[in-house]
């Protein structure tokens, strides 16, 4: 049985993975600070409530979390504002959240996968843990909130980085790139952003979290070792590269 930690998991993209991964028979580590509306229950599902924007505090959560088999960065912030509008406050928990988390939680829990496996075989097989970084079209094609956009471009740079490093060491470590979702995000769009997205889909419509959930589920379970270091678009052809 694979364990799988899950930030962001109370809602959107996040609860899509986690109802998804545990379908699929997975022990699910849910990570998020609000469980008013979490409904996902059962032996194989633990609740982690946990504010990422403690950096500092990572460390001391991973070491009790135990073994995890897959790490899906999926937490973010996003505030809407414009950039004149961004003050100190927001911009250091957009970066906290959306940079500095997901590395810390990697630089944490990756090398004890790759640790345990070559402890538990003699040596390390050709797939000993997976990464799956959500990441945006933001990140690529910019975005009205300036550090949002800069943040999700900085995850796929991570993500490249950090497969480089890893992926030597049998960890596939990508991103998944979503395009416009129905997520609270959504909420917060004007409408001209929003006709805007619609136009510019193949789909004339908005990602379902399923949908997008579908492809993080087969890059934490099922992608095959060649695939690493990759960033898959998931927006309906709407921000081809």
């Amino acid at each position: 049985m694979k364990t799988v930690l899950v930030t962001g998991a109370t809602r959107g993209i996040g609860y899509a993975v986690a109802k998804a991964l545990l379908t699929r028979g997975a022990r699910v580590l849910a990570l998020g600070r609000d469980f008013s509306r979490f409904d996902l229950d059962g032996e194989r599902c633990e609740r982690i409530n946990f504010d990422l924007r403690a950096v500092d505090q990572i460390e001391m959560l991973c070491v009790g979390l135990g073994d995890i088999d897959v790490l899906i960065n999926n937490a973010a912030m996003l505030t809407a504002r414009s950039f004149e509008d961004y003050g100190a406050e927001s911009r250091r928990d957009v970066i906290a959240t959306n940079i500095e988390a997901p590395a810390e939680l990697i630089r944490c829990i990756v090398p004890r996968m790759i640790l345990r496996s070559a402890a538990s075989v003699g040596s390390a097989p050709k797939i000993c843990g997976r990464v799956v970084n959500i990441a945006s079209v933001a990140g690529f094609g910019g975005h009205p909130d300036a550090w949002y956009g800069a943040s999700k471009g900085a995850i796929l740079n991570l993500t490249k980085s950090l497969a480089k490093l890893y992926g030597p060491q049998g960890v596939l470590i990508n991103a998944v790139a979503p395009g416009p979702t129905k997520t609270s995000m959504f909420d917060q769009l004007p409408q001209s952003r929003i006709d805007e997205f619609t136009r510019l889909v193949f789909a004339k419509r908005f990602a379902e979290p399923d949908e997008i959930a579908q492809v993080i589920e087969w890059l934490a379970l099922d992608a095959p070792e060649y695939v690493n270091g990759s960033c898959i678009d998931a927006a309906s052809g709407g921000y081809l590269r």
